[in-house]
């Protein structure tokens, strides 16, 4: 059957198949399919009792279901007879509402929803969805809302391109604890539209507000054009504590089956307090063993990160301190450069967004990664079983800048082009003259250098510097520049040569701005070759000069972003401020 979807499918793929088949009469068995609406029920059943995603809304061609919390003091026991009275309207929302009469003369008040809900039970209860029209402007797509107090108290916010409140989980990855589903058929009678959210989330809400959720669900399979009426419906009832429904069935030609179902909180306050209690015992954690060196004992060992196996500087004891270094394989390091949008690695650090934070990293002469095993201790235990699988034995001692930094509590002294570098393009961006374009935090802090020998690692290092400093001339200020200063140009002319010419009509020779130029023009020529756009012979040229001048990769970058450093000092000096 042909459809589009113009929703992301953000349900699990088990439930947005039950429901297609609820919403579509098959090409087989068609006699068995229309007589069956009680199997939709069946499914709402299991939905509730079964499944981590509980529908809360869902309406398509034969189906309808809308949920809402009730009090549990309103339905224990439930009374079904008035429950099956009850008017859940998707539209019913919050209003300021206008009255007269009764002696009471105009009235203004703000009236929440469920105000009229046709039965007692749901008096006081909360809706969760809401389906609210543009009056005036339709044709719109009524959207999806969902309860704000759930929302906020939930901590969720709304990702568009997953369609779903979300949140971060322990590891920093994004989940979905509400999703909000539309789709699309051909024919624009047959969309599907819905609501779910964790089974978790609802129940912790459910047992802080005391509350149980009640589904109103409607079913009906028929063919259009084919249904006479209901009044010859072979009909019966079903009656539990938690769930009844009234169904019927016309042989051959139509089902229905309408009620209510209850979904009963899982979860109580004293479970919430368990859980918060179980989340801050220690005792609980796991701990990665490392290879480490042993500063107090100086030896290599192998021993665990737990506070059992280490200790700090200050405590008496034979175990390993706090900051005896482990050391790992440069590759380490890829997984967080790769995924700059949930990691933020920086020249001594390593976060995931508000999932974890090592605090200090850094690079020694042997080209190996190290940082200190109480640090690693503080990782959540799968990102320590990462850096386990790099750990290795010392191939040299920690950096000079770390040993200065870290161990001796000095401020480093060593060159460190990149940091300097940083702080040029800080400082244009805080005042940027006319010839500057501003290049922002983001990409200030994607430049790096290499952690390895890896050709892939050294392009992208070489494609940051290069949007870092290169792209940030601006053409049309320096075309002004020399045409103020009496110089010519062609318009073809791109930002380094224009730059070129504007160094020489502020006073420095043909010789002199060639000399400040070359970095970034080296820079710029090695940008393409260094990612292969479609130059792989190119690439493989570039990356054996580099290898041949500076032995590694690591080193020639290192090399080219001093030199484009001490250029910028210069042309920063030379060029207006204004």
């Amino acid at each position: 059957a042909g459809y589009k979807k113009v929703k992301k499918h953000m349900l699990s793929k088990k439930i947005s198949s039950a429901l297609a088949e609820l919403a579509c009469l098959p090409d087989d068995n068609r006699a068995l399919w229309l007589k069956s609406a009680t199997e939709s029920v069946k499914f709402l059943e299991k939905n509730y009792c079964e499944d981590d995603e509980i529908l809360l809304y869902a309406y398509g061609p034969h189906f309808w279901v809308h949920s809402v919390l009730a009090r549990n003091a309103a339905i224990d026991p439930p009374d079904h007879k008035d429950l099956l009275n009850s008017r859940i309207m998707p539209d019913d929302s919050w209003c300021i509402q206008r009255s007269c009469g009764g002696g009471e003369g105009r009235r203004v008040y703000l009236e929440p929803p469920l105000s009229h809900p046709g039965c007692k039970s749901l008096v006081g209860g909360e809706k969760l969805v809401f389906m609210r029209d543009f009056e005036g402007m339709e044709p719109l797509e009524p959207l999806i809302e969902i309860n704000q107090k759930l929302i906020h108290s939930l901590n969720l916010r709304f990702v568009d391109e997953r369609q779903a409140y979300c949140r971060l989980d322990k590891r920093g990855d994004i989940e979905d604890v509400i999703s909000i589903f539309v789709e699309q058929w051909s024919n624009p009678g047959k969309r599907i539209r819905t609501a779910s959210i964790r089974r978790h989330d609802l129940a912790t809400y459910m047992a802080l507000t005391e509350t149980s959720l009640v589904g109103k669900f409607e079913f009906m399979r028929f063919i259009s054009g084919e249904f006479p009426s209901w009044d010859d419906a072979e009909r019966k009832s079903y009656a539990a504590r938690d769930m009844f429904y009234e169904c019927g069935v016309i042989p051959d030609l139509a089902s229905f089956a309408l009620g209510h179902i209850i979904l009963r909180p899982s979860l109580t306050t004293d479970d919430l307090v368990d859980e918060w209690k179980a989340e801050e015992d220690e005792s609980n954690r796991q701990y990665a063993t490392f290879k480490i060196f042993d500063w107090k004992n100086n030896k290599m060992v192998e021993t665990a990160c737990s506070p059992q196996h280490i200790v700090n500087y200050f405590t008496e004891s034979d175990l390993p301190w706090e900051i005896s270094s482990a050391f790992f394989s440069p590759d380490v390091l890829h997984k967080y450069k790769s995924d700059r949008e949930k990691y933020t690695i920086e020249d001594r650090s390593i976060s995931c967004r508000n999932a974890w934070f090592l605090e200090t990293y850094d690079i020694n002469e042997a080209g190996q990664v190290h940082t200190y095993i109480g640090y690693l201790a503080n990782l959540p235990y799968e990102e320590q079983l990462y850096w386990k699988s790099f750990n290795e034995w010392p191939k040299d001692g920690i950096s000079k800048r770390a040993f200065r930094t870290d161990i001796r509590g000095e401020f480093p002294d060593e060159d460190d082009p990149i940091f300097e570098l940083r702080v040029q393009i800080e400082s244009l961006d805080r005042s940027p003259p006319s010839w500057w374009q501003p290049r922002g935090k983001e990409i200030i802090d994607k430049v790096l250098c290499p952690a390895t020998d890896s050709v892939d690692e050294w392009g992208n290092a070489i494609l940051e510097l290069d949007h870092l400093v290169v792209e940030g001339f601006l053409a049309k200020p320096l075309r002004a520049m020399i045409e103020d200063n009496g110089g010519n140009y062609e318009k073809d002319w791109g930002s380094l040569k224009l730059l070129e010419v504007s160094l020489s009509k502020t006073g420095c020779t043909d010789e002199q701005t060639k000399k400040l130029v070359a970095p970034l023009r080296e820079l710029h020529n090695l940008r393409n070759p260094a990612k292969a756009h479609g130059d792989p012979k190119g690439k493989a040229k570039a990356v054996a000069s580099a290898r041949k001048q500076h032995h590694t990769l690591r080193d020639h970058f290192k090399d080219l972003v001093a030199r484009v450093r001490d250029s910028m000092d210069q042309i920063i000096a030379t060029l207006p401020k204004s």
